[in-house]
Parts: structure tokens; sequence; C-alpha cells
């Protein structure tokens, strides 16, 4: 009976232990990921100030040599609330490692989006949405408000099939509601007198706003 307690208490200290180091590698993963955030934050902020930066995903990794790290892959939009965005991405290894990253991948630049032609284009993300919509054939009416009204900012909504931006301004006596599929067809431009009530802001059941 005293060995089989004794096999019974050193079984439950072996599988102690193994939680416990396990635990410690989950908090050391979690805290170096936090490291590698942080340190891509930082440098984004230095190189693009007053951009809007966000972190999409950090992959754990391992090099030939059985190192561990992490793939980090940031976004970076330059001028934002303009009607020409200019989202990239930016992609880093932390720690550094003797390879180099992935080069930038630019998603919007130019004021351009759909130049393949509509119907065979992806709207994959917000920035797409607003040049979309104040480029596209059919609104002309809406890039002539965004040209010619001062201070006028974009809202973008996400919805299952398509986006809608509004464009609004505080010194117009109007706004404009405009929806987009995700293939760049224009389902409408909406002009939308303040006051009044406005068409639905989105045709899809679930919407996020950015």
């Amino acid at each position: 009976m005293a060995i089989r307690r004794e096999l019974l208490l050193i079984a439950v200290l072996l599988l102690v232990v193994i939680i416990l180091v396990k635990a410690i590698e989950f908090f050391q993963v979690d805290v170096v990921q936090a490291d590698a955030a942080k340190f891509v934050m930082e440098d984004l902020r230095s190189k693009y100030p007053g951009s809007s930066i966000e972190i999409m995903t950090i992959v754990p990794m391992s090099n030939e040599r059985g190192g561990r790290y992490f793939e980090v892959k940031a976004k970076v939009t330059e001028d934002a609330d303009s009607p020409c965005p200019r989202r990239s991405h930016i992609f880093y290894n932390y720690p550094v490692q003797n390879f180099i990253p992935q080069l930038p991948e630019v998603i919007t630049d130019n004021c351009q989006v759909c130049i393949e032609g509509i119907g065979t284009c992806t709207i994959a993300f917000p920035e797409e949405a607003i040049i979309a919509s104040h480029t596209l054939p059919g609104t002309s009416a809406v890039n002539a408000y965004v040209q010619g009204t001062p201070s006028v900012t974009p809202i973008v909504s996400e919805g299952a099939e398509s986006w809608v931006v509004k464009w609004d301004s505080s010194e117009a006596t109007h706004s404009y509601l405009v929806e987009i599929k995700r293939d760049g067809t224009l389902v409408r431009a909406d002009r939308v007198e303040k006051g009044t009530a406005s068409p639905n802001t989105q045709s899809g059941n679930s919407t996020k706003t950015f």
C-alpha cells in the first residue's frame, strides 16, 4: 500500500510539473508576442507619424536552427480620412532574423481601384471602398461633392456583400451615401438632404463601421 501511495504521489507531482512547465511556456510566448507588437507599433509610429496603424496578425515561426520568432503583419494607412487614403501592409520578423522579411504590400495608391475592370476586382478593405465611392463610373456627383466641400470626411460600413460609404461635412446641407458591392459594382449613390430621413445605410444584415 505504501508503495502504491508513493507511486501515486510521484505521478501527481509529475503531472503538476508538466502543467507548470506548459504554463510557463504559454506566458513566455505571450510576453514575447506582446514585445513583438510593441516593437512594431513603435517603429511604425516613428516612420509614419499621424497615420492609422494596426497589427493585423502575429504568427509564431521557427528558423532553420529551430529558433522561434514571430512574423508580424501590420496595416499602415496614410491620410485615412481623406478621399484618397494610402494603405500598405508592412511585414516584420521579431526578433530580427538573418533574412529579409516580406516586402511591403501596397493596397491603395494614386487614388485608383478596380483598374482591371468593374465586376472583376475585389473591394476588400475600407480604404478601397472610400476611393471607389467617388471614382467609379456613376459617382461623378459624389466626386464633385468630395472635391468641392470643405471638411468632408468618409464613414465606412462593411456588410456581408457590400460596403457603404457616407460622405458628410458640417458645412454642407446634404451628404452622400454610396453603396458598392465587393466586386466593384456600384449599387447606389444617394444624395441625402439634411433634416430628412436617410436611406438604409446598409443592405446587408450585419455591419462593421470603420
